[in-house]
């Protein structure tokens, strides 16, 4: 993986070429918080490669990157992301997040950081401020419906990159200490200003975000595109990935 210098460390990421030429584009992805771009983002990267280049960077202090912002500040890992994005000259791409992924897509929009052709939200919300979504959902990694023994697993994609218990010690109490002011707090009148295209995937049953918040940020976006998903919960990228490239290409595609 490249590496790219921040104020607080590096970013590590990776540029893949599209499998056609000329590609369509370039997608930057941004994966979750205490995953990775490989772990997230790898099962769609065959489609999605087939005709556009894609950005896939490591969050800072997460996987390969070493370093972040204090409090893991989503504003201010945004601006670093920018300046990647900005230095690869892919910041009028496309770009797609999931989950804190998607906050920090929203906040490089809202701050005006860059301005990318299209947006692609998975399994995201605009605040984790219950005053503001009315959402009272703890945000608890052991809520989080995933397979046996994931917390485990998860540390396996930092742990070898930084040290033995990196993942305990430090990226998971960061995940529990994030606030609204750290990560997202924007109101619904924010997105009525987003004018580009944004598609938005969501799991009908997300047990941290309701599926009425996705439906109340559709209805503020003016351009925007919903696909609640039945049955399925938080983090669609690990449940129904192909469903998520399937609706993702056919977004991009028009």
């Amino acid at each position: 993986m490249a590496e790219f210098a921040t104020d607080t460390g590096v970013i590590s990421f990776e540029l893949i070429d599209a499998q056609t030429s000329p590609p369509r584009g370039v997608i930057t992805l941004l994966h979750n918080f205490m995953s990775t771009g490989r772990a997230a983002w790898g099962p769609l990267l065959p489609a999605l490669s087939e005709n556009y280049r894609i950005l896939l960077p490591d969050l800072p202090g997460h996987g390969q990157s070493q370093g972040a912002p204090a409090a893991y500040e989503h504003a201010a890992i945004a601006k670093q992301l920018a300046a990647l994005m900005h230095h690869l000259s892919v910041a009028d791409g496309h770009l797609a997040g999931c989950s804190s992924g998607g906050m920090i897509a929203q906040l490089l929009v809202h701050n005006r950081l860059l301005a990318p052709q299209t947006l692609t939200l998975v399994s995201t919300t605009h605040s984790t401020n219950p005053a503001t979504t009315d959402s009272y959902a703890s945000l608890t990694p052991e809520h989080f419906q995933a397979g046996r023994n994931w917390l485990e697993a998860t540390a396996r994609l930092h742990d070898p990159y930084h040290y033995p218990g990196y993942y305990e010690q430090e990226l998971l109490p960061g995940f529990r200490q994030l606030t609204p002011e750290s990560a997202i707090d924007l109101p619904l009148s924010a997105l009525r200003r987003f004018q580009l295209p944004v598609l938005i995937i969501h799991g009908m049953r997300d047990e941290f975000f309701p599926a009425y918040i996705p439906q109340r940020m559709a209805d503020e976006i003016p351009n925007s595109e919903l696909h609640l998903i039945p049955g399925q919960t938080h983090a669609l990228l690990f449940r129904q990935p192909w469903q998520v490239a399937r609706l993702m290409l056919e977004f991009l595609n028009r």
